[in-house]
This record gives structure tokens, C-alpha cells and sequence, in this order.
């Protein structure tokens, strides 16, 4: 079998979550695969220690820091023989989404063994400089050129390290997103000419433009712009980044793979091809879950009820709406408890928010955030999954918790519908193994899990549905054939 080099932004082995964990499974029952791990992250922070085993079929792991911007604070001129219309056209391809002429550019300003110059020299070169003046004064815009010049340079720093990073040789490259880590495939593909896959469990030009929509360190000017939703003119700046970043990596995989029907619509709409898609939908290991015995982890008293959000502290998982219901089940229920299961140290300041927010509402008898924790320990004690989120794939902690039967209330994101009321007719026949709600609307989000902590039959019922579920469409084998299969056919140029 091949050598597949997993690209990957933000993820495994460094951060927790449903991609990381994907991850990991993927290697870890693949061992007749040895494995090239290029990591991309924002900085340093976080990546001093492994969140994961690393199994033995990974022969390398590279890491690649994308903000540690260090760039000459004196303008000079470079003075060598360069085609700076070259830059321009970059600038163009971006803004409306162009792709002819870019491997030229790869080889001339990125690639280490043909290019001209230092990458990173055209951040302070004066002729760089110029060709900015000169765009900036033909779009006539109202901003300063101060701050146009240095949101392209913080918005390019990061693009121009994946550009220019050193790339291990691979029979196949995998990113696991489109972004940063989907131009690095992409530009391995072009550079070794070498098949390349892509993954999304989310959609991650869709999430981007959620985070930058509620960014506050993107300078955004006084004067309210009416096109795309009164974004700023910086906001769209990297908002067209991405957009053009997820529409070359569509361009240029041979072979996409997404987790269900939704997300393939939404990668259609944004520029993928049809004919290129796959469904893969996540696995769980079906006979070890649902195996597991409690422990007594969690002390429970006598007829508790005990609720879970398993999830990272950020806001996409909009933990605070998920509060903000609790204090309204606190007055609608009795006798159960609450437990926010996830890493905090993602965004310390949204965990100090909730935490205050836990105390304001007068939560803290009920309410109780035990960080990262053996789940294997937990979900036998675990009566009632929630989720709250904004945006999701397929989460796996909800498979997870179908494996012991345990119910969920998730929100109306990714693939939640289709997991707790079914996905084809078959499916939908077992019933329901929850609810589901409209995310950002704490009442309704209280109202179901009231729903399901007062009758207890209720529980049973939409948990036996879950596990039924899926052991029938959700195992671990099956999803490891589906990928087995995929490089196989790369491989064969299928």
C-alpha cells in the first residue's frame, strides 16, 4: 500500500476533537500504511505535547506555524531581474477566483529549488510596495493605505508559508480540509504530481466566514458597507481568501469525501464538482462502546439524571446558549446534573466568559466543566447527550453515546437531523433517538432536554432507537473500507 501524507490544520495529534479523533482511528487500523503528517497550527502554543498515541506506521510528523510572522520592519529594494506583474496576478487570482497561470507562480515566487527570491523578502520589498500603491489608488476605496497594505501582508504571511513549506514525497497526498492544509495538498499535487484527496467533516470556508463575521481583530472601517451583510471591506478580504483557497483545493483533489448529503450540496455550491464527491460517513467501534460498564466515575446519587455536552469550550459550540438553557431546565426539573466534557484551553477567554456566565445565573450546584476526560469512563453514567453548536459535521460524540444508548438534543447542524430521525427510509423507520432543535435558541433547547430529563421511558426509547442506528449504518470497519478503497483507487487513477 501507498505513502499517504495527512494534511492537516489544527488537528491531530495536537488538538481534541471529532476530525483528530477521526484521525487517529484511520491510522491507527491502517497499519499496512505508513503515514507523513504535515500540522499546520496558528502558533506555537498547544503543540508541546501529543493529545493522542502516535502509532507506529507514522514515519514523520512535521510541523508548519502560520502566524509566527517575522518580517524586516525596513522597507528595501530588492533589485533582482523578477516579473512583478506576477504579483498583481496573484493579487487578481485571488480576488475573483482564477486559477490559469498559478503553478507558474508556485514555481516562481514558492517553490525552494526554482524560485527567484525569498518569499518573505517581498513583504518588506519596496517594489512590492509599489504595485500595492498602485492597486490601492485604482480601486479608490475609502481606507487608508496604511491599512491596506498591512492586511494583505498578515492576510499572505500565513498562504506564503504553506507555499514555500519544504513537502515530503508521497504516493498520495490527504487533506483533512480545505483552507491552509487544502492548499498544501494542492500544491503538492502540483509540485510531485501525485494524486491528492480531500476530507471536510465540516465545511471549512463556511466556518471561516463565521469566525471572521464575528471577528473583532480584523479592522473594520466606520462606514457601513451594504454588500455581503455589511462586512467590512478587510472582513471580505479574508473572506475572499478562503473562498479561493476551498475553490483550488475543490480544483485540484481528485477525490472529495464529505460525511452526508448536506455537506456534498454545500461543497456544490461552492465549486466543487459533483462527479468528484464521495459520502463517507464517520464509524464508531460499535462493540467495544457499547461494552463498557460503569464505574461509578461520575458518584451518582439516586435517581440523578445526568446531562452532557461533550465538546471544545469555543464559540462555534456556542456553550453559552447551552447555559443560558440550563437555567431555564433548573427551574423546569429536578435532581440532575450537568457536565461540559471538553478541552478549555482552545479560547481561555470564552471559557472565563461561560464560567462567569454559569455564576451569574446562579448554576454553579448544578453546572460543572471537568476539562478533557476518559469518555470511556463517562458515557456509562451519561443519561442525556446535548449539543448546541453552530456548525457541525457528524459528530462523533453522538455515535459515541448511541453505542450505550444514550438519547441526544442537538441543534439543526450538519448531519444532526439525519442522525437522531434517520436518513433514508430504512433509517427513519426505527424512530426517533432524540430531538432536534434550531441552534442560537436556548428556550427551545431547554424545552427538549426537559422533555427527556422528566420521563425516563422517553430516554429508553430514543436510546434504543440510537443504538440500533448505529450498529445498522455507523460502524468503524465499514468507514475504514470505504477510505481503504478510496486510496486504492488513486492509486489506480480511478
Amino acid at each position: 500500500m501507498s505513502d499517504v501524507c495527512l494534511v492537516l490544520e489544527g488537528t491531530y495529534p495536537f488538538v481534541s476533537g471529532g476530525v483528530s479523533s477521526c484521525v487517529y482511528q484511520l491510522i491507527r487500523a491502517t497499519p499496512q500504511i505508513n503515514y507523513f503528517i504535515l500540522y499546520l497550527g496558528a502558533d506555537p502554543h498547544g503543540q508541546e505535547e501529543y493529545k493522542y498515541p502516535i502509532p507506529s506506521n507514522v514515519q514523520l510528523i512535521k510541523i508548519i506555524t502560520l502566524f509566527d510572522l517575522k518580517v524586516d520592519a525596513q522597507t528595501t529594494r530588492l533589485g533582482i531581474d523578477f516579473d512583478w506583474s506576477l504579483i498583481e496576478q496573484f493579487h487578481l487570482a485571488v480576488n475573483k477566483v482564477e486559477f490559469q497561470g498559478l503553478e507558474e507562480i508556485w514555481r516562481a515566487l514558492f517553490f525552494p529549488e526554482s524560485r527567484l527570491c525569498d518569499p518573505f523578502e517581498l513583504f518588506s520589498s519596496q517594489e512590492v510596495w509599489d504595485l500595492l500603491d498602485t492597486i490601492y489608488r485604482r480601486q479608490k476605496r475609502d481606507y487608508s493605505f496604511i491599512d491596506y497594505f498591512y492586511t494583505w501582508r498578515f492576510a499572505h504571511y500565513p498562504l506564503f508559508k504553506v507555499l514555500s513549506t519544504k513537502i515530503p514525497r508521497a504516493d498520495i497526498y490527504h487533506a483533512l480540509s480545505t483552507g491552509y492544509a487544502g492548499m498544501l495538498a494542492s500544491v503538492a499535487k502540483v509540485k510531485y504530481g501525485a494524486p491528492m484527496a480531500l476530507t471536510e467533516h465540516g465545511i471549512y470556508t463556511h466556518e471561516r466566514q463565521i469566525d471572521i463575521s464575528l471577528a473583532d481583530w480584523i479592522y473594520n472601517t466606520d462606514i457601513a458597507i451594504e454588500a455581503k451583510k455589511n462586512s467590512s471591506f478587510f472582513k471580505q478580504w479574508w473572506m475572499k481568501l478562503f473562498n479561493f483557497m476551498g475553490q483550488y483545493c475543490y480544483h485540484q483533489a481528485d477525490i472529495i469525501t464529505t460525511l452526508y448529503g448536506g455537506n456534498r450540496d454545500k461543497q456544490i455550491s461552492l465549486g466543487a464538482k459533483r462527479n468528484k464527491i464521495r459520502l463517507i460517513p464517520n464509524g464508531v467501534d460499535f462493540p467495544r462502546l457499547s461494552a463498557l460498564k460503569s464505574v461509578n466515575k461520575l458518584e451518582r446519587k439516586e435517581g440523578e439524571v445526568i446531562v452532557a455536552l461533550v465538546g471544545r469550550v469555543v464559540p462555534i459550540k456556542d456553550i453559552k446558549s447551552f447555559i443560558k438553557a440550563i437555567s431555564i431546565v433548573f427551574n423546569s426539573a429536578s435532581n440532575f446534573r450537568v457536565l461540559i466534557c471538553g478541552p478549555t484551553d482552545e479560547d481561555e477567554e470564552y471559557f472565563n466568559d461561560c464560567q462567569s456566565l454559569v455564576s451569574i445565573l446562579e448554576l454553579s450546584s448544578c453546572i460543572s466543566f471537568p476539562g478533557k476526560v476518559n469518555l470511556n469512563e463517562y458515557y456509562p453514567d451519561i443519561d442525556l447527550m446535548v449539543l448546541s453548536s453552530i456548525s457541525e459535521g457528524q459528530p462523533m460524540v453522538i455515535l459515541e453515546g448511541f453505542c450505550l444508548a444514550i438519547p441526544c438534543v442537538a441543534t439543526n447542524v450538519g448531519s444532526c437531523h439525519e442522525l437522531i430521525y434517520g436518513n433514508n427510509a430504512e433509517d427513519r423507520a426505527l424512530g426517533a433517538a432524540g430531538e432536534v432543535v434550531p441552534f442560537g435558541k436556548p428556550d427551545l433547547l431547554a424545552a427538549a432536554m426537559i422533555k427527556l430529563i422528566n420521563n425516563s421511558e422517553l430516554r429508553r426509547q430514543c436510546g434504543e432507537v440510537g443504538r440500533k442506528r448505529v450498529q445498522r449504518f455507523y460502524q468503524e470497519n465499514t468507514n475504514i473500507d470505504n477510505y481503504l478503497e478510496l486510496y486504492q483507487d488513486l492509486e489506480l487513477g480511478i
